[in-house]
């Protein structure tokens, strides 16, 4: 009898771990960062960057940088809004570089949306080739889409998980593009708080300014911040988030 009884609880567990329900979970568990991950792209000397916009939350809790490149010729549009699609001799790269110049000219901004993906890959620093749109302006907030392309995140820069139980703020990265130009990261913290991206001039790889901004963070006013950080690192910042962080 005990041997019969065994048998059946060994037997019952093996089912319990087969069940449906057991193994969603573990997809999901796994899956965790699928999803649609909006990015700003930025042009930063002769290299097109892109950066996650990330959000408090998972899946989008990673702030992300790469350069990122295309090969191909020929970029399917979607609408004629903007001029710099004329070229049929331009590489979709140079398409995207060309839009880049115009729009850090004007002070626009640049996103793209590839189709679903796992996060992951980006935050384990592969090399995957995606399927995105290039928006004209915020993908989410009135964006207009251009054209869809193909863009290879081939350089990681910059993985970070955003942490919230740091006091500290205004804190900065500074990551080295070339021998003459440096990235400079703010590192998003507990909230208020904001994503920012602005280039900076290096000397021989060296920065030789001081890598702060003391700044008192009120997301309303945005022109504000934008102000003080151009201040801070001489130069407009290439990418200013503060919505997304705000405290309402």
């Amino acid at each position: 009898m005990k041997h019969i009884l065994l048998v059946f609880i060994i037997f019952s567990s093996a089912a319990l771990a087969n069940t449906p329900q057991h193994n969603a979970h573990n997809t999901h568990k796994a899956h965790s960062y699928v999803g649609f991950h909006g990015m700003a792209l930025i042009l930063a000397g002769d290299k097109v960057l892109a950066s996650h916009m990330p959000l408090y939350a998972p899946p989008h809790d990673y702030q992300i940088v790469y350069e990122v490149t295309n090969k191909d010729t020929h970029p399917k549009r979607v609408t004629n809004e903007d001029t710099h699609l004329k070229s049929k001799s331009d590489t979709q790269l140079e398409t995207i570089k060309n839009i880049l110049k115009k729009a850090a000219d004007e002070q626009r901004q640049i996103t793209i949306l590839p189709t679903k993906f796992d996060l992951n890959l980006l935050i384990n620093k592969k090399t995957p080739t995606l399927n995105v749109t290039v928006f004209n302006g915020h993908f989410e907030r009135g964006g207009k889409a251009l054209f869809t392309t193909k863009l290879t995140f081939k350089n990681p820069l910059y993985v970070e998980k955003i942490t919230t139980n740091k006091a500290r703020k205004n804190a900065f990265e500074l990551i080295k593009l070339t021998a003459q130009q440096g990235l400079v990261i703010h590192k998003i913290q507990s909230k208020p708080s904001y994503d920012s991206l602005s280039l900076v001039p290096l000397n021989r790889g060296e920065y030789n300014g001081e890598l702060k901004c003391d700044v008192a963070i009120n997301t309303s006013v945005n022109a504000a911040l934008k102000s003080k950080l151009e201040a801070c690192f001489k130069s407009v910042p290439s990418y200013l988030e503060t919505k997304d962080f705000a405290d309402n």
